[in-house]
C-alpha cells in the first residue's frame, strides 16, 4: 500500500472505532507502520468523523520527530516504542472503550480462554513511563490494559488490530455481565 492508501485506511478505521463505540469523543488513537523507519498516527484531539487523510501525522520511528505544523496523538511515544519492540506489528489501536475501561479502572488483567492482556502499571497519559510500561508488556502480548486509562492492541495490519480491540471489548463485557 502507498502512504496515501495507509492515510485513507487510518481515517476509515478511525470512523469505525467511533461507530463501534470503542473511543470516547476524541480519546483514543490509531497508527500504522509505513516501513522500518516511519509510521502514521492520528492527530491529537481530532474528531474521528472529521479527520482527513492529510491530517494524519508521519512520525520517524528512530527519533520520534514528526511533520512540522502537525500535532500527533499524545500517545505517539507509546506507539513508537511498541513498533520498535515489535517489528511484526503493522497496526496499533488504542481505545477508551467502556468495558475495557472498567478493567483499566480496577487495574485488572483481561484474561479469557483466548485472550491474555495484562494490565500495565499506572503512569500519566502520554508519558515516557507509560510508553515504557506498555511496550514492555507488548513484547509478549498483542494487547494490554492501561491502568486507569484504557486498552491498546497491535496486529500485523490495522484492520486486524481493530478486530482485536472489538474482541477485547466484547470479552470484557461478557466477563462483567
Amino acid at each position: 500500500m502507498t502512504e496515501d492508501d495507509v492515510r485513507r485506511e487510518l481515517v476509515q478505521c478511525g470512523t469505525k472505532l467511533a461507530d463501534m463505540g470503542l473511543i470516547q469523543g476524541t480519546w483514543g488513537n490509531l497508527s500504522a507502520r509505513l516501513d522500518q523507519d516511519f509510521f502514521l498516527i492520528t492527530p491529537s484531539g481530532a474528531d474521528y468523523y472529521g479527520i482527513l487523510p492529510e491530517d494524519i501525522v508521519k512520525v520517524d520511528m528512530r527519533d520520534g520527530t514528526y511533520e512540522a505544523g502537525k500535532h500527533p496523538s499524545s500517545e505517539r511515544l507509546m506507539h513508537q516504542l511498541i513498533y520498535l519492540n515489535r517489528p511484526d506489528l503493522g497496526g496499533i489501536v488504542h481505545t477508551h472503550s467502556p468495558y475495557c475501561s472498567v478493567f483499566a479502572a480496577c487495574c485488572e488483567d483481561l484474561v479469557t480462554s483466548r485472550l491474555d492482556y495484562p494490565c500495565a502499571s499506572y503512569a500519566f497519559s502520554g508519558s515516557r513511563k507509560l510508553a515504557v510500561n506498555v511496550s514492555q508488556i507488548m513484547l509478549g502480548h498483542d494487547g494490554c490494559i492501561l491502568s486507569n486509562h484504557g486498552f491498546v492492541c497491535g496486529a500485523a495490519d490495522l484492520s486486524t488490530a481493530l478486530a482485536l480491540a472489538a474482541e477485547a471489548e466484547k470479552a470484557a463485557e461478557e466477563i462483567l455481565k
